[in-house]
């Protein structure tokens, strides 16, 4: 127990924790900038329109320039972690107190949870953000319709939230795969946003028919797939189990040999 909280404090106390939140919130606001400037001078007279602060956010989650960054964001709190205890000398000194097994589940665990924490709360800081910012100048609806529409929009923000945060555990495993094969940092960092790249060429180019390949896709919670949303997260965190064991047997390889 120890241990994982120790890789979790390093991972969630990291710069690159908070500097993934931080472009995250900048990417949703650059991604809905397209519109909240029209809505506004065409609503300012009247109002906006009851909800607009969560389907602004909604749609600024499925914005290009926020679909680009998720990959590059989830790689910056911990995945280049164990190529740094390894050419630091660090494990050593470390390995005989804490066990290879022990040291290896830390490293999973926490790489895998500090890129969705980071994910989810960044989302969540931008809802917050929104409605701060625009509930006031929504046109308030009288109390049934309150009633049906805010749970769901609530309910839809949570989700993509939930797809987001197991998004973002992927491609931080993903990072820390590639960095543990080459024992590189900068692949720690390039790697997910390669592979993201390659799979939404790959996917709306060649094979097309294949669409759960693609990327963008998860995180657009497109209206096709299989069970909505929930059937989206059950892909992605198979993937990410699917890499988080291969990320733990290539450390222990790397320990077997150091």
């Amino acid at each position: 127990m120890k241990k994982y909280n120790s890789d979790l404090s390093r991972a969630l106390g990291s710069w690159g924790f908070y500097a993934g939140i931080a472009g995250l919130v900048i990417a949703v606001i650059i991604g809905a900038s397209g519109d909240i400037v029209p809505m506004l001078q065409m609503q300012q007279m009247n109002g906006l329109y009851n909800g607009f602060h969560a389907q602004t956010l909604l749609t600024a989650l499925g914005s290009d320039v926020m679909l680009l960054c998720v990959p590059i964001l989830a790689a910056l709190p911990y995945t280049s972690a164990f190529v740094d205890d390894y050419k630091s000398g660090y494990l050593k000194e470390y390995l005989p107190r804490c066990g290879r097994a022990r040291y290896i589940r830390g490293k999973v665990t926490a790489t895998a949870i500090s890129g969705a924490l980071l994910m989810f709360i960044g989302v969540i800081i931008a809802y917050i953000l929104f409605a701060l910012v625009f509930t006031p100048m929504e046109m308030r609806p009288d109390e049934e319709m309150m009633q049906m529409m805010q749970p769901h929009y609530f309910a839809d923000v949570l989700g993509r939230a939930f797809v987001f945060a197991l998004c973002g555990a992927l491609w931080s495993l993903v990072g820390a795969l590639l960095a543990a094969v080459t024992m590189s940092k900068y692949m720690a960092y390039a790697s997910p946003f390669i592979i993201y790249y390659v799979l939404v060429i790959l996917s709306e180019r060649y094979i097309k028919d294949i669409y759960v390949l693609n990327p963008k896709q998860w995180l657009s919670a497109g209206e096709m797939w299989p069970g909505g949303i929930w059937g989206i997260a059950l892909l992605v965190a198979q993937l990410a189990a699917i890499v988080a064991i291969g990320y733990g047997m290539r450390v222990s390889r790397r320990l077997a040999d150091a």
